[in-house]
């Protein structure tokens, strides 16, 4: 793993069907995701799926950080994906503050099925 000390992890998982009920809700979308990570949702025809996951890496950052989300806001952290689809955090505010002190290195992995998604951030240092 070379020279980077593992530090924090965060998991988070939710049900999909409270996604697509939050969805409805014409405010959940600004609320919670960034200009950026709308546009993404936009482009992929606001699929429920990426919605929760990305949702769910919010959370897992926010727990992985060891903050919660009282004090960092959901839209400072966008979740976005490279060309191979793989995710990616761009932090913001207090969060990005915190990633540029401490040094971290944040590593993020999702997951859905039918019913469920699911994120890992594993921050290293």
């Amino acid at each position: 793993m070379g020279n980077n000390l593992f530090i924090r992890t965060g998991t988070a998982i939710i049900e999909m069907s409270r996604i697509a009920k939050s969805c409805k809700n014409k405010r959940f979308l600004s609320q919670y995701f960034s200009a950026d990570e709308i546009r993404f949702f936009v482009k992929h025809k606001l699929n429920t799926a990426l919605i929760a996951e990305n949702f769910c890496v919010k959370i897992a950052f926010a727990k992985a950080i060891g903050t919660g989300m009282r004090v960092i806001r959901a839209q400072d952290i966008s979740v976005l994906r490279d060309r191979l689809g793989s995710p990616f955090v761009i932090a913001e505010g207090y969060a990005k503050m915190l990633e540029n002190r401490e040094g971290y290195i944040i590593n993020v992995s999702v997951d859905h099925c039918k019913e469920y998604a699911v994120a890992s951030v594993i921050i290293n240092k």
